[in-house]
């Protein structure tokens, strides 16, 4: 596999969640292998934010806060941020149609338009993924 769209919930299985979840595990043996890991511009205030809410929660201490930091300045050097600027009718249109968020919609609307297999654990997601023909991780 040469690409895939890699989404923040995948993203964060693999930093957060134990066990990790098997297509968290699966994206990241990808990227490590060159795999090219593609995102839109948002995922990386959504991988943060959910980092800084697990600080918060207890669930991580300031010091792994800034080792993640350097690992998502790290991941950032092996990942494609998308530059096209979706029109917002189209995203709107893909949430409402797939019963998704938009930040969710943009992984999906990323996918299809790229027509790159999806790496996310989300099930709503994957759900819609399946509908619309996208591939999954």
């Amino acid at each position: 596999m040469k690409a895939l769209v890699l989404d923040a919930s995948a993203t964060l299985g693999w930093i957060l969640d134990r066990p990790v979840p098997p297509t968290s595990s699966r994206a990241r043996s990808l990227i490590a292998s060159k795999a090219l890991g593609v995102v839109p511009s948002l995922w990386l205030q959504e991988v943060a934010n959910a980092i800084v809410i697990a600080e918060r929660r207890g669930r991580l201490t300031a010091g792994q806060v800034r080792t993640l930091a350097a690992d998502l300045e790290d991941l950032l050097q092996v990942v494609e941020v998308d530059s096209v600027r979706v029109r917002p009718a189209v995203l709107m249109e893909a949430a409402q149609q797939n019963f998704l968020t938009a930040y969710d919609a943009t992984y999906l609307e990323l996918a299809s338009r790229r027509r790159l297999p999806l790496a996310t654990v989300d099930d709503k997601l994957r759900d819609a993924a399946r509908r619309v023909g996208v591939v999954l991780i």
